[in-house]
């Protein structure tokens, strides 16, 4: 049952304590893995037990080793208009095939950036295609192909082990327009509903808000980061807990409640 934000959020609730915790001793994921089975030995062996209402935020780079994503871009043949747009970039051909594998859209390809409408309506860098973490010179990774599929594997094994009631968000780092610097996104979202939509509720003097439409599960995948980092790190799951405005969802397809449709978008005249 999908849960509403209550009519009056109560201040007690908003001045909970929030924990996130780091969760280390993963180690280097393997097409195959079982993830959630492995999040939850590495909480066993740190004497770490889940609690009903836990969000377990993950690297969406383990997800996708797990799921055979990781490329040797040296066995890629490029086509005519990968090799078109490497001459416009200066990226490899093989790399530029990869990325429109998974783009629906080019909406930027010069030196500075190759900029894509991927097939599940997100805009981004590289289709979201990158390095990090992955070894090996010619060696990229590919965002999962269904990154709530994914959420909700892993939800429903840690579910199973633990007999709790938990969140899963599948996360990834992006940039934002007009902002210095990349935050954690949820791509994948899992048992939790990923808006809280304030509109129609009133603030501390009456006023009655019709904007606030706050992106709660970016917020949590942006606080996880804050404990697993982006290098050498290696933590690429939080725990995030004591959540106040968590509200559960079991419905399927959540991280496209994120996702602003083109008439929305108020950008979507530049690009």
């Amino acid at each position: 049952m999908e849960l509403t934000v209550p009519r009056k959020v109560k201040v007690r609730e908003m001045t909970r304590a929030l924990s996130v915790i780091g969760l280390e001793r993963i180690g280097l994921v393997k097409p195959g893995d079982d993830v959630g089975e492995s999040i939850f030995g590495a909480a066993k062996n740190a004497n770490l037990g889940f609690v009903d209402g836990d969000v377990i935020v993950v690297s969406q780079k383990i997800v996708s080793k797990a799921e055979g994503l990781e490329v040797d871009i040296s066995t890629i043949r490029p086509s005519g208009r990968a090799r078109a747009l490497s001459r416009k970039t200066g990226k490899d051909a093989r790399l530029v095939e990869l990325i429109l594998m998974d783009t629906r859209r080019v909406l930027r390809a010069d030196g500075e950036a190759l900029v894509v409408e991927r097939k599940d309506g997100t805009v981004c860098v590289n289709a979201g295609v990158d390095k990090s973490n992955v070894k090996g010179r010619l060696g990229y990774a590919r965002l999962p192909k269904n990154s709530d599929s994914s959420a909700k594997r892993i939800r429903a094994k840690l579910e199973a082990l633990s007999g709790r009631k938990l969140a899963v968000i599948v996360a990834d780092t992006y940039s934002r327009p007009f902002r210095v610097g990349q935050v954690e996104f949820a791509i994948g979202v899992s048992g939790l509903e990923p808006i809280v939509d304030y509109r129609g509720l009133e603030d501390i003097f009456g006023y009655q808000l019709r904007y606030k439409f706050v992106g709660l599960a970016d917020e949590v995948a942006a606080a996880a980061e804050l404990v697993m980092g982006q290098g050498t790190e290696r933590i690429p799951v939080a725990i995030v807990r004591g959540l106040p405005r968590l509200h559960r969802a079991e419905q399927s397809g959540l991280s496209r409640k994120l996702t602003l449709g083109k008439r929305m978008d108020l950008f979507h005249k530049i690009i």
